[in-house]
């Protein structure tokens, strides 16, 4: 982790950890607000995450969730990226993970939210390149770390979840937002 932070400072002269989680969770009550205002699938799929945020949520807890439910009001499929498997599926995660792109991975005794994770880490190309993160949001921010500073493309079906962490939490390169992106970040600065 100290590795990516220092080459991501290195490269944009932000912090990239300390960064990330203040604005997150600076912006997190506007998130939200946004996205609780939504109706449809993605009110449907934000449910039963946002109930977790109502039930006591420490910091890390929280951040997951409001991370979780940006990915899902942008369009985006959470499964896809945040990978989540019970200790007892340790088997099957190995196979699925030898063939994912990209992903973070989660271990939990089972599959509550609230259950602290045994393992996060991250995946690119089948092989673990990071593991014993301390949250699922630090595993997201150092996946979007490694993007950035090794100049990696953003994974095909998550282009604006990392934009929204490019250009609003970190704000680089803010000038040229998707319409998406752009719209979102006038919300969360009308919202405020």
């Amino acid at each position: 982790m100290e590795e990516i932070n220092a080459e991501f400072l290195r490269v944009t002269a932000v912090p990239l950890l300390t960064r990330c989680m203040a604005q997150l969770d600076k912006y997190s009550t506007q998130l939200l607000k946004i996205i609780r205002k939504k109706g449809g699938a993605t009110k449907a799929k934000t449910a039963t995450i946002l109930e977790f945020l109502d039930q006591e949520a420490d910091a890390d807890v929280r951040r997951e969730c409001v991370l979780k439910s940006l990915i899902i009001y942008l369009g985006e499929c959470v499964e896809d990226l945040i990978k989540e498997y019970t200790m007892s599926q340790i088997d099957q995660a190995k196979q699925e993970l030898d063939s994912t792109t990209m992903a973070v991975f989660v271990f939990r005794e089972n599959s509550s939210l609230l259950q602290q994770p045994k393992e996060i880490g991250i995946i690119i190309d089948g092989a673990e390149v990071l593991t014993e993160l301390p949250s699922v949001a630090a595993g997201v921010v150092m996946l979007f770390g490694l993007c950035y500073a090794l100049n990696l493309e953003y994974l095909k079906g998550f282009r604006f979840t990392f934009e929204a962490l490019q250009k609003i939490l970190m704000e680089l390169g803010s000038n040229k937002m998707s319409s998406k992106i752009r719209k979102l970040n006038g919300e969360l600065h009308t919202t405020q």
